[in-house]
């Protein structure tokens, strides 16, 4: 068994910001951002967190220092992020073993069997339920769907505290999103799901869409209209 010292993961950026988006929103938090990406869909506001050629190589130790330098009498959790942290699930598991942070997963879920394994390190799971609109082709958004129902159903079983993002444009077809909740309904009638619209939001000249769509998931979840307000308050 190789020693902690000597097991790195690349990583794009450590930084403190405050979270943007979903459930908590708000909280300061330690971002995280790892190397790579497993699907390649048009809506990325990290474009350079693709690529895994990027970044530096940190051993557990070497990334609990940079935390610790980061940490503030305000700090929430650690926001585990990418690209697709999944890719990368051994690594953040031995690392939260050993340094039992608060932490929350951001992930395209399209990686069941990875997410299950950090079940037991994980404090909550932001996850995204992609359209298709979101990429090249229907039999590319078909695979990736797949994969995230899988990882909700994994989630159900562990009882994994998570909740569903979803970003929608002006144009996303209403009976896409029927499709989807019709889908979700037949695993969980329980969960949080954040409606994100795409930024910024001068894309929306009409918002009926944007109620109709909330109106639809509202009839079996609870749900909220949450745009990215780190990018109100231009902090990254």
């Amino acid at each position: 068994m190789k020693e902690d010292s000597s097991i790195t993961h690349k990583i794009i950026e450590i930084f403190s910001s405050i979270q943007g988006e979903g459930l908590l929103i708000g909280k300061r938090q330690i971002f995280i951002r790892f190397a790579g990406c497993n699907i390649n869909c048009k809506y990325c506001d990290t474009e350079n967190s693709k690529t895994n050629q990027l970044g530096k190589e940190y051993s557990y130790d070497q990334l609990n220092e940079e935390i610790q330098k980061l940490m503030t009498p305000d700090f929430d959790s650690l926001e585990i992020t990418g690209g697709e942290p999944l890719l990368h699930s051994d690594y953040i598991h031995d690392f939260l073993k050993k340094y039992p942070y608060k932490a929350m997963l951001e992930t395209n879920a399209t990686k069941p069997i990875e997410l299950d394994n950090l079940n037991d390190v994980i404090d909550i799971v932001s996850m995204d339920i992609k359209l298709p609109e979101h990429f090249n082709s229907k039999d590319e958004w078909i695979e990736v769907y797949e994969n995230e129902l899988k990882s909700i159903e994994v989630m159900q079983l562990n009882n994994q505290k998570y909740y569903i993002k979803i970003v929608v444009s002006p144009t996303t077809p209403i009976n896409v999103i029927n499709k989807i909740m019709k889908d979700i309904n037949n695993i969980s009638k329980e969960v949080e799901i954040i409606i994100q619209p795409v930024s910024p939001m001068e894309l929306w000249d009409k918002k009926d869409n944007l109620f109709k769509i909330s109106e639809i998931i509202g009839k079996n979840h609870s749900v909220s209209i949450i745009p990215q307000i780190h990018k109100y308050l231009n902090v990254e």
